[in-house]
């Protein structure tokens, strides 16, 4: 799997061919202040789940399902002092 995220804060997902397979909007910390940029994404190590960090001082955990068609949702959200800007999960 590969995961690419840009300014328009939108994930999309990729298969091993490279073949665009799914696609959704990340979340802001703050429901009110909408203003955020994802500064890094990471899988963990079996790409059953995203970590997204963000500049409003959070990282949310998506559970990508085992289908690529599966509804994605945040399982889990760290709220952080500053802006995270690397992400390693634990192996």
């Amino acid at each position: 799997r590969l995961a690419t995220v840009g300014a328009d804060k939108i994930v999309q997902l990729f298969d091993e061919h490279g073949d665009k397979q799914d696609r959704f909007s990340t979340k802001p910390a703050d429901k009110v202040m909408r203003t955020y940029i994802v500064k890094t994404i990471e899988f963990s190590p079996d790409s059953s789940k995203l970590a997204v960090a963000q500049s409003d001082n959070i990282v949310f955990v998506y559970k990508l399902g085992n289908d690529w068609k599966d509804k994605k949702s945040i399982c889990n959200k760290f709220a952080q002092t500053s802006s995270v800007t690397c992400l390693c999960w634990p192996s």
